[in-house]
């Protein structure tokens, strides 16, 4: 079977899945509020609330900070899951646009949407690079609403000195697959406003007991078995799987994280550090190899900011394709505002957000997950040092392949 590489990873050891067993086995519920705890404190929170996904988490906080009817701005270049959120909660969603030099919202943007009207702001962290929080955060007080933190993909990142999580009155996190912190599924609700811890004790924010999680075991166990290059070959050549694409799933009615996925997330909080310390290893590798090429640039981190790297993404301008074989993919294929299960909550006249649509143009994500070994690094730097419209000038005609370069 081909070594086919993956793009993200869900790094668990056998070790944290015979630990999670033994978890359900024992009715350990206390694991469910280690996990919790450990975030309130890392995260300088009053409560965490933990749920069954990441989505559910986003569907609580425009519950508690937005309101039914009511109107959100979101990031112009996200990923689809903050559609099905806001669907699910019933909220009109705004827009705004990021700077693709470095994935944190246009600030200028930003001003221009709480003009238009809105009752809280989304700042989502993409790809474990930093967003600008703390300004969006002052901005938004001016107009006198929250900004709720997306650090589904924080993956390790900080901002002068404190975690990324730790910014927004209501911060979610997600457990979900190549997210970093693998649980199976899962996610959490961050409250560090009192106003909404309050909120959280209401009914309609009850999320019900912990389940056992026998299914969050299997699905992580799957993952840990397929999740290397010598296998991945195999669930990728399954069409109805759809691995590496952005899908849209509906979002349904939160519920609690369960035992087995908490017992996950316990031990992948505590291998936090070294899992980050190897992706900024491998990512360094690649910028160096990404300043040498022509027409691409990597993404700036912003000033006081240190990247989690949960993906290497660069902004090419010089005609690259995908390598799904090395696990270097495109970023997410539509804007928002063109993402058509947005459009029902979508307020009618948003304006044109020309920075996420030069990252869905231009945007490719590297890998840099501990299964990235010295070989992929120098396939991955080839790439990124020579754009594929010059292997292509260069490879004999009967090897060039429509829309591939020489050596695909």
């Amino acid at each position: 079977m081909a070594r086919r590489q993956l793009p993200v990873l869900s790094p668990i050891a056998p070790a944290a899945l015979g630990g999670a067993l033994g978890s359900v086995l024992l009715h350990r519920r206390r694991v469910v509020t280690d996990v919790a705890a450990s975030l309130t404190a890392s995260c300088g929170a009053r409560q965490t609330l933990l749920t069954n996904s990441g989505t559910s988490a986003l569907v609580l906080a425009l519950r508690l900070a937005v309101g039914e009817g009511k109107t959100v701005a979101f990031p112009g270049y996200a990923c689809v899951d903050l559609a099905s959120a806001a669907r699910f909660a019933r909220v009109r969603v705004r827009l705004y646009d990021l700077d693709p030099r470095t994935l944190s919202p246009d600030l200028g943007s930003v001003a221009a949407a709480l003009s238009r009207g809105v009752d809280a702001v989304v700042v989502a962290h993409l790809h474990g690079f930093p967003a600008d929080v703390p300004a969006v955060v002052r901005l938004a007080a001016q107009a006198g609403v929250p900004v709720i933190e997306d650090a589904a993909q924080a993956a390790g990142g900080t901002l002068l000195g404190r975690p990324l999580g730790s910014f927004g009155a209501l911060s979610v996190f997600s457990f979900g697959r190549g997210k970093g912190l693998s649980g199976g599924h899962g996610g959490a609700l961050v409250c560090r406003d009192e106003r909404f811890v309050s909120g959280l004790k209401h009914a309609g924010f009850h999320v019900g007991s912990p389940g056992w999680g026998w299914l969050d075991i299997a699905t992580a166990g799957a993952q840990w078995a397929l999740g290397r290059p010598s296998l991945y070959a195999l669930p990728s050549a399954l069409p109805g799987l759809r691995l590496g694409e952005m899908v849209y799933h509906p979002a349904r009615e939160p519920r609690s994280l369960s035992i087995g996925a908490a017992a996950l997330v316990r031990r992948a909080l505590r291998a936090v550090p070294e899992a980050v310390s190897l992706r900024r290893r491998n990512a360094a590798a690649l910028y160096v190899a990404a300043t040498e090429g022509s027409d691409i640039e990597p993404i700036a981190l912003l000033p006081g900011a240190t990247s989690g790297f949960l993906r290497f993404p660069v902004v090419d301008s010089g005609g690259r394709v995908e390598r799904p074989d090395m696990g270097i993919l495109r970023g997410y294929p539509r804007t928002l505002h063109e993402q058509e299960e947005l459009r029902p909550c979508l307020a009618p006249g948003e304006p044109a957000t020309p920075g996420a649509t030069a990252l869905r143009e231009g945007l490719f994500t590297l890998p840099t997950h501990e299964k990235v070994n010295a070989d992929d690094i120098e396939r991955m730097g080839e790439w990124l040092r020579v754009p594929t419209r010059v292997l292509m000038t260069f490879a004999p005609r009967k090897n060039r392949p429509e829309g591939s370069c020489r050596s695909a």
